[in-house]
């Protein structure tokens, strides 16, 4: 076993907690709570959230796909890897698929309207654009960290 095989495993792990556990604060905590926000303060908190929390979303993106492909090459040589980790990584490619689209379309769209205070065009992106997606995400989370846990088991 190579030194990096248990940090690239751990550098995956970490990826997953900060997007799928930052996603999971989002949607069943944060949102929740800030909806006792009267709507401009609120979008403005979600302003500030996505701007930090998007960066450490492309920082955990990188590390997952390095380490998931640093894992498979390890693994298997080259080899085609087992289907539950075939099945991991087109999930993981239609989640950042979905992240991508949303940063640059739906956010920067609603970045603008925030910034410009016009409330009712960013809470319409917020509730029919970016929560959905975020929704989505969040549970192809849940399914990778599932598969994951109990592929080898399969």
């Amino acid at each position: 076993m190579n030194i990096l095989d248990p940090i690239m495993i751990a550098a995956h792990s970490l990826g997953a907690v900060v997007w799928v556990g930052g996603m999971f604060l989002a949607y069943r905590v944060l949102r929740p709570a800030a909806m006792e926000i009267d709507p401009p303060h609120r979008l403005v908190l979600w302003h500030g959230v996505f701007s930090r929390f998007f960066k450490w979303v492309w920082l955990a993106i990188a590390l997952i796909i390095v380490s998931g492909y640093w894992d498979w090459s390890a693994r298997f040589s080259g080899d085609v890897p087992t289907l539950y980790i075939q099945i991991m990584q087109w999930i993981g490619w239609l989640m950042v698929a979905f992240f991508t689209f949303l940063y640059f379309k739906p956010f920067q769209t609603f970045k603008k309207a925030v910034e410009a205070k016009n409330f009712p065009e960013a809470g319409g992106i917020m509730q029919k654009q970016i929560r959905p997606i975020i929704a989505i995400n969040l549970t192809l989370g849940t399914l990778e960290i599932i598969i994951g846990a109990t592929g080898l088991y399969w």
